[in-house]
């Protein structure tokens, strides 16, 4: 059962994103624009009270929450908080769903846990009876916590370093990133290695000038063993001639772009980490994928790396189309065989600017994905592997999330910084965003570098005249 409604309420601009705890309930619940029964939610604050107020499908629920009146950020949250457990409940009721996250929309679900930590005695059970998280969800949640522990550091003077290189050999249709298919822009290739080796020579400068810690160094993208061996020494020159001797973590995602001389150039470099992404071993889904390898190029590139001494993590995703269970049990099987040091099992996401959105996949509900993802963690965790970070999306099959497994002491300490936001992140490159973070003040400042390939050259360029 499907019920549309019209989104109808005067927030304050703090709570943009409330609306998220309906949208998490499609396909039961869909808001559109021009539908015609509208899902109205009220608030009222008085000198000592917030009230709100919801309305759909002939159904009303009221609510209040004690709180002195004002303007700071504890008050901003807080009632934001209010509102979602009450939307949360509104909707489980209208359609008889429970959300493995309860209320529960951000991406990084830990953050809170942390927040927690220091202010409730029993963290887990207050996720599980303030914002119904479901039990296996919140345990989850406390194991990710656990095993950041000895990494997670919010040390004013840490820093890490993102390199951004937004090309790839072909477009895989999950993918939302402002990505380019290198074929198609090569020309510009010249200039985008020389414009970022402008931006990271300003970078370690300021982490030299500045005395700042360096924890890591992470170079995504897109898939950037699709540049030359040439290319990408040239590229990081800056970053690896400084011998900082931390972990260095290159993402090799696709199987057919990982060669000799690359890994050859990535140990000279200095890499400590590399991914050979499989997402599947079924052949069928890669070409569906757009994904122009096949499974035995990833033994293939999987057996070639591991003559090196690099850590290697390898992504698998759940709930793609026309997989069932036993295909996603086979490739995490093949995947356990090879033994890497992590391996991070991704909930498919429909995201905005994806192929499978503008073909119009749904998200899928039902439950059929939760056991993929289960099954996996179980057979993880009796390989060795345990969870160590994790995040979530807008539109993710059964409203599940992303979770890095890794064996004993080999967290990737760049994913624990990025998705906990513990420490600034200095980063180049196009679509790059560069984070400050201020823990005593707990704040972050955000500072975007232009998406589009073209922008981004452009606005460098001219800034650097």
């Amino acid at each position: 059962m499907t019920i549309t409604f019209r989104w109808a309420a005067e927030l304050p601009q703090y709570m943009n994103d409330v609306p998220e705890i309906v949208r998490a309930y499609a396909p039961y619940i869909v808001l559109k624009p021009d539908a015609i029964e509208i899902f109205s939610t009220e608030i009222r604050q008085t000198e000592s009270d917030f009230f709100v107020k919801i309305t759909a499908a002939n159904r009303v629920a009221e609510a209040s929450f004690p709180i002195q009146y004002a303007q700071g950020l504890e008050y901003k949250k807080l009632t934001k908080r209010f509102i979602k457990m009450q939307l949360y409940a509104f909707c489980r009721n209208l359609t008889g769903v429970s959300l493995p996250y309860g209320s529960l929309t951000g991406v990084r679900p830990t953050k809170l846990y942390y927040e927690l930590i220091d202010k409730i005695r029993y963290p887990k059970k207050y996720l599980e009876d303030t914002f119904c998280v479901s039990p296996d969800r919140a345990e989850l949640i406390e194991q990710v916590v656990n095993n950041q522990k000895g990494i997670y550091s919010r040390e004013p003077d840490n820093v890490d370093i993102f390199i951004n290189i937004p090309f790839c050999p072909t477009r895989c249709k999950y993918c939302s990133f402002i990505s380019n298919e290198l074929s198609r822009v090569r020309k510009q290739l010249p200039d985008y290695i020389k414009t970022v080796k402008a931006e990271l020579e300003e970078i370690t400068k300021k982490i030299q000038n500045e005395s700042l810690n360096l924890r890591s160094i992470y170079v995504g993208g897109g898939t950037p063993t699709s540049l030359e061996a040439e290319e990408l020494a040239d590229l990081l020159e800056p970053v690896a001639c400084r011998n900082y001797g931390v972990e260095f973590t290159v993402e090799a995602g696709r199987p057919d772009s990982i060669t000799r001389a690359k890994l050859d150039t990535l140990a000279a470099l200095g890499v400590t980490r590399i991914s050979i992404n499989p997402q599947t071993y079924k052949s069928e889904t890669l070409v569906a994928l757009g994904r122009a390898h096949t499974p035995e190029q990833i033994f293939e590139a999987y057996t070639l790396a591991r003559n090196y001494d690099f850590d290697i993590n390898m992504d698998l995703i759940a709930g793609l189309p026309n997989e069932t269970f036993d295909d996603f049990a086979r490739s995490l099987e093949k995947t356990l065989t090879l033994r890497p040091e992590n391996i991070t099992v991704h909930t498919l996401s429909i995201k905005r600017g994806a192929v499978f959105n503008n073909d119009g996949l749904q998200k899928q509900v039902g439950g059929e994905i939760k056991e993929c993802v289960d099954y996996a963690r179980e057979q993880l965790k009796k390989a060795g592997y345990g969870p160590y970070y994790m995040y979530r999306q807008k539109n993710m099959a059964d409203n599940l999330e992303n979770v890095g497994y890794c064996l004993f002491g080999k967290q990737c300490i760049y994913n624990i910084d990025y998705m906990e936001e513990t420490n600034t992140i200095l980063s180049a490159g196009a679509g790059a965003m560069s984070k400050f973070v201020y823990p005593q003040q707990n704040r972050i400042e955000r500072f975007p570098n232009p998406k589009g390939l073209h922008d981004y050259l452009a606005k460098k360029m001219q800034i650097g005249r």
